[in-house]
């Protein structure tokens, strides 16, 4: 780790990008890395940064020596001197996540994004591909140990002489990998696809907020009641997606049993995350609808007092819920196509397709041959 380069000459960093959530991130990275290099690596070094979006055809077993075959055919011969690969795929050491590995003697770096969470995740996309390119450069030997962002320093095992992995540790590793997969998943783009169910949802609520029954039952309501409509309306939804529409993952020969797990557990909180803005968005509209069109004389009259503001959020929160179960039938009326994109994202759809129809063409090779 001794062998710098002139401190005069250029660097070149190839970053190539995989996926959606990558492809947004690169185009951060090639304008404030350089930046980022010179404040946490060296300020006299002429840093370059050049970005590729490309197609990743992996599971979640790939690990940063199959990154550098991947990578290597895409980087100009001699004009380069470190490769990082940033992919949203989950990647896990046993059951700990990992969040880079690094091969020196390859100069490429494997970043897996969802392991640094969803909080401020692009500043520390920053902060931890400008040390992995320290690394690789070896203009900073020191940070091996100190990449406090991307988590532990673990000694490679058997058969992996000469890389370098960082894992997140303990719980605040788990609750990383997940929020940050499922940040990856957009869960407030959830219900944009699914029109059928967003139109049984506004069905709902319109009629119920126009039926004269409807306002006499929320004024009965207390606080208990209407919480546990909430909930068992949002779980409802929530369920009724899940299940009518075969998002539950079983362990299968490419699926581990823990990773089946995760995805079921990503799955569950981005479709009731995504249930739940449509929730709180139902509620504010209702409310201020019902303001506009209901008079207070008219409502106070069915109820039997005067009509206050507390009457009307009870009566918008009361009609949300009968929303949610109307919205759990319309959603049953989507193709499965849609309503898989909405909960898994479509850069997970392209690559399960892709790894299917490889899969296929393999397959008719080896009958033939």
């Amino acid at each position: 780790m001794t062998d710098f380069l002139p401190a005069a000459a250029a660097r070149v960093v190839r970053i190539v990008l995989v996926a959606d959530l990558a492809s947004e991130i690169a185009q951060e990275l090639t304008d404030k890395l350089p930046q980022q290099l010179r404040r946490r690596v060296r300020a006299d070094v002429d840093w370059r940064v050049t970005a590729r979006t490309v197609p990743l055809v992996a599971d979640e077993q790939l690990d940063v020596s199959s990154a550098a075959d991947f990578v290597r055919p895409l980087l100009p011969e001699g004009d380069w001197e470190a490769g990082v690969l940033l992919t949203d795929l989950p990647r896990r050491a046993g059951l700990r996540p990992v969040s880079v590995e690094v091969s020196p003697a390859d100069r490429i770096a494997l970043v897996s994004l969802p392991a640094l969470g969803s909080w401020r995740m692009r500043r520390r996309a920053r902060r931890v591909v400008a040390d992995v390119v320290g690394m690789l450069t070896r203009e900073r030997a020191d940070l091996a140990p100190s990449l406090e962002e991307a988590g532990r320093l673990e000694s490679p095992g058997a058969g992996e002489p000469g890389l370098e992995r960082f894992i997140v540790p303990g719980l605040r590793g788990h609750l990383s990998l997940v929020t940050g997969m499922v940040r990856a998943n957009r869960p407030w783009r959830l219900f944009a696809t699914l029109s059928r169910a967003l139109a049984g949802v506004f069905a709902t609520a319109a009629f119920g907020l126009v039926n004269n029954s409807t306002w006499t039952l929320s004024s009965g309501m207390d606080v208990g009641r209407l919480i546990g409509a909430s909930v068992v309306s949002l779980l409802a939804l929530t369920a009724w997606i899940i299940i009518d529409h075969e998002l539950w993952e079983r362990p299968h020969g490419s699926l581990s049993r823990s990773f089946s797990r995760l995805y079921n557990t990503v799955t569950c909180v981005t479709i009731t995350s995504g249930v739940l803005s449509l929730y709180v968005i139902l509620f504010f509209t209702l409310f201020g609808v019902s303001k506009l069109i209901l008079t207070p004389s008219a409502f106070g009259t069915v109820i039997g007092q005067d009509a206050t503001v507390h009457d009307y959020a009870v009566l918008a929160w009361f009609v949300s819920s009968m929303g949610m179960v109307g919205g759990a039938f319309g959603s049953g009326l989507e193709d499965d196509g849609t309503v898989r994109n909405a909960a898994y994202g479509e850069r997970q759809r392209q690559r399960w397709q892709k790894l299917r129809d490889e899969k296929k063409v393999r397959e008719e090779l080896e009958s033939e041959t």
